[in-house]
């Protein structure tokens, strides 16, 4: 009688280890779901995150679905032309507001001194990346998106001058402001985007060191 006695508490003790084990995903999750929506995501071949995954050897995949072998960060001259250097880090953007789409950095070497050269867009609902240009080091953590979903605002820094790229997710054609022929070196506040229409917006920008902060509307 003390046998099944303590049998049954075992098996009661199990339920209960289970149901909360069971519990603790289910409030887990709301909280992975938000900062996959919300935050800037480092995944690396020992940290995955959002059903994304990076190997070893820079195959990049989503939900076991592959969607680079390797993800390129960039290229070397070995003598006989550039050979492809995988990514040991990629950095994920939150997606774009119906989350299909999603700005994606390949980076060489992992941390806080890793190079994301590599800038993409992914379109998640066709498991397609597709290449595009922020800067020759990559964008800050910061991006705009239209109110159609149609483009992309990201931003670059380099010794102090600021550069903005307009980025068409499906075909990844990217406007520069300033042009490269521009003399200015523009100095800008990113928080100030502000949309005025499907192309373009305003944002508080210096167009030299010296000059006076001003509201800019770009066109594109």
């Amino acid at each position: 009688m003390v046998q099944k006695h303590r049998i049954g508490l075992a098996i009661i003790s199990a339920l209960l280890l289970i149901t909360g084990i069971a519990v603790s995903k289910i409030y887990a999750q709301p909280k992975a779901d938000a900062a996959c929506a919300t935050k800037f995501l480092e995944i690396t071949p020992m940290a995955a995150a959002c059903g994304f995954a990076l190997s070893k050897t820079g195959t990049f995949t989503r939900d076991g679905r592959t969607l680079a072998d390797p993800l390129v960060a960039s290229y070397e001259d070995d003598g006989s032309g550039q050979k492809p250097v995988a990514a040991e880090q990629v950095v994920l953007f939150p997606p774009s507001p119906s989350g299909r789409f999603r700005i994606v950095q390949g980076c060489g070497g992992a941390g806080e001194d890793a190079l994301c050269w590599q800038t993409l867009v992914l379109d998640q609902e066709k498991a397609q990346l597709q290449n595009t240009f922020a800067g020759r080091y990559g964008p800050e953590h910061w991006q705009s998106w239209s109110p159609d979903e149609q483009h992309v605002v990201l931003a670059n820094s380099d010794e102090g001058a600021w550069w903005l790229h307009v980025i068409d997710p499906m075909s990844g054609k990217s406007h520069d402001f300033p042009a490269d022929d521009s003399t200015e070196n523009w100095i800008i506040e990113p928080q100030t985007l502000s949309w005025t229409g499907p192309r373009s917006f305003t944002m508080t920008i210096k167009t030299c060191e010296d000059c006076p902060a001003a509201q800019k509307e770009i066109r594109f």
